[in-house]
Parts: C-alpha cells; sequence; structure tokens
C-alpha cells in the first residue's frame, strides 16, 4: 500500500474587538483582521501515539481472552461483528476438541488510516503485518461509537493472497468517514454488500459486472459444487447469503475512493432427498451438532462473513468493485427433522 501525504491546515479562531474613531469629523481605516484559511476537513481524530495505545491494549484484551477462551473478557476492547465472530470461534473451539482454532490475530501495523471527523462513529483501519501462524495480513476496523467510548477492534479481515490494498490519505492528515448513501462513488456504500450477495446468489446477477471475481465467490461455489457431488446417493447441499445487520463502515481513500467493510451471512444447507439413506454432517458443521449428526431432514449452517472492497470514485475511468478480503466464521447450527422425505 503507498501513502499519500496531504498536508492539513488547522482551523484557529481569531477575533479582535474593534471600534472605529471619530476625529474632528473625518474617519480613519480601521485595518480589518485576516483570518486563518479554514480547513476543509475535520483534524484526524486519532494521533500516533495514541493509535499505538489502541492497537496494543486492544492486543492484549485478545490475547487475554483467547487463552481463557472467554468471550467477556473481550468487551472492553473488542466490540461489533469481532465480538460474536471470536465467541463463536471460541465455541467451535470447544466443539471440536481444540482441532478449530482461532483465527491469529495481530494488530502490528504495516498503515494506518484514521479518521477526520467530529461525530460518530469513527472508525480507522489498519492494514496489519502477517500474524504468527498465517500467511497473509490482515485488515482491521476499529470503532469508537461514542466520545465517551474507547476505540474497540469492530472486525478483522484475512486480506486475499496477492491483493493491492489502495492509499489512504496519511494518518496526519485523516481520511474522511465516507457517507453511506453517497453520490460520489461508482455505488453507495450502502448498497455494496447487498448487491455483492446478489451475485452470490444468482449466477446472472445485474451487479455481477460490477464486482471483480474473488477467491471467497470462487471457493462458495467450488464447495457446494463438491459437497453436493460428494452427498447425491442421499441428498443435496445449497448454499445462499444475506446481507448482515453490522456496518457497513466507509473510509475515504487518497483517490476519492473508499474502503468499504460490511457483514454478510452465508448458509449452507444438506438436505436429505433420498428416503432410507443414510446422511451425516462432518466437520464444523457436524461438532456443532453435537452427538447426533445424522441429516434426517435438514441441517443448516450459518457463517458470519465480514468483507472488506475497494469502491472507485464516480468518476473513475476503472469502475469495477474490488473486494480485499474476507473473513468467515461459523456461528450457529440448526436442523429441521421434520423436512424428512417422504417414505416411498
Amino acid at each position: 500500500m503507498s501513502i499519500r501525504t496531504s498536508r492539513r491546515l488547522r482551523t484557529t479562531l481569531a477575533g479582535t474587538g474593534l471600534s472605529l474613531a471619530l476625529l474632528a469629523g473625518c474617519s480613519t481605516d480601521v485595518p480589518q483582521p485576516q483570518p486563518d484559511e479554514v480547513a476543509e476537513t475535520p483534524p484526524a481524530a486519532l494521533d500516533e501515539d495514541r493509535l499505538g495505545r489502541v492497537l496494543e491494549e486492544v492486543q492484549t484484551t485478545v490475547a487475554e481472552a483467547d487463552e481463557a477462551r472467554d468471550p467477556e473478557l473481550l468487551k472492553p476492547r473488542v466490540g461489533g461483528p469481532a465480538l460474536d465472530m471470536r465467541a463463536a470461534e471460541y465455541k467451535l473451539a470447544e466443539a471440536t476438541d481444540g482441532d478449530s482454532a482461532p483465527d491469529p490475530l495481530t494488530t502490528a501495523p504495516q498503515v494506518a488510516a484514521v479518521p477526520a471527523a467530529e461525530d460518530f462513529p469513527r472508525p480507522a483501519v489498519v492494514i496489519t503485518q502477517v500474524p504468527e501462524g498465517a500467511n497473509l495480513p490482515l485488515l482491521l476496523v476499529l470503532a469508537q461509537s461514542t466520545a465517551r467510548d474507547p476505540y474497540k477492534m469492530w472486525g478483522w479481515v484475512t486480506l486475499f493472497p496477492g491483493i493491492e490494498t489502495p492509499a489512504m490519505s496519511h494518518p496526519d492528515a485523516g481520511s474522511a468517514v465516507v457517507p453511506l448513501d453517497t453520490d460520489t462513488l461508482v455505488m453507495p456504500p450502502a448498497e455494496v454488500v447487498e448487491r455483492y450477495v446478489d451475485t452470490l446468489n444468482k449466477s446472472d446477477s445485474e451487479y455481477a459486472e460490477q464486482f471483480a471475481e474473488d477467491p471467497f465467490k470462487e471457493s462458495s461455489r467450488t464447495t457446494t459444487t463438491e459437497l453436493d457431488d460428494a452427498i447425491k446417493a442421499a441428498g443435496e447441499a445449497s448454499i445462499s447469503a444475506a446481507a448482515g445487520d453490522d456496518g457497513p463502515i466507509a473510509l475515504a481513500t487518497a483517490d476519492g475512493g473508499a474502503i468499504v467493510v460490511g457483514e454478510l451471512r452465508s448458509t449452507l444447507t444438506l438436505r436429505k432427498t433420498v428416503p432410507g439413506s443414510e446422511l451425516r454432517a462432518g466437520g464444523t458443521l457436524g461438532a456443532l451438532l453435537g452427538d447426533n449428526t445424522e441429516v434426517l431432514g435438514t441441517v443448516s449452517g450459518v457463517s458470519d462473513v465480514l468483507m472488506a472492497f475497494y469502491v472507485p470514485p464516480a468518476d473513475a475511468e476503472e469502475k469495477t468493485i474490488r473486494p480485499l478480503g474476507a473473513t468467515t466464521v461459523l456461528t450457529e447450527v440448526t436442523r429441521d427433522d421434520a423436512a424428512a422425505p417422504a417414505e416411498e
């Protein structure tokens, strides 16, 4: 990621009480004050030292919670979808006797983009070093909900291999928090996840050409096809997606575009279609089912997916939205035995 350095003018308020002096029936010209130029954007909400302290405290909090596998310990410095997803990872670790471990996390930064904002919430984006035990860096989202709240880790995304992240403004200047309904981008941030979900659910989606291909979409298709083929003697597998409840969060890039991070939910469903056959759920899906892994009707696994996108400015020559990374955590498994196929 490259960094474009910009200089921010600080706003000062200068006022002087003036009076006109009338001397012997004539007036004198009184010099008028020249106010300082007003900054176009608010100052950066975090300086380097404060950001460093926030990242250290997030790292310490996550390490302590990971050691105890206790989501309550996360709450001082982890919130939003990150809290739910890490708690789900602890549950998976317990259900699999540690075979499914929480994602390796680090807050050690390579590049940071902090908000230039007076309102709340105030998001910040950090591209990290590669965590120990992993192969790819992370994109962390930090957020401050109100002036009384501390910054917390709102989410983490594993960047796709070989991805080129967009240049951000230098932290000294800060990056604008982009309104979700803005018309300055090729797509309003509020619509990015919903349209992307449509491309996941429909092979002929009207939005397909607006998004570049990405490993998450390719993996979803491949996994479903292979699983459906593997269980065809007893049933079928399908996958569907829906926009999540958290986000999106959008922070401006140096070229006038934005990094948009939002949540979606992906549901993998196993359905028994052949009476008298045996179908069982394996892997983490089966682990969360407990002792009874047999699929009598349907078994559905819901995963929370956090995704990051680069959305170009509206006047860009290249208008394709680029997915930058994704993190997927299985959060819930349900079964419906009443959906069993009728015996012939």
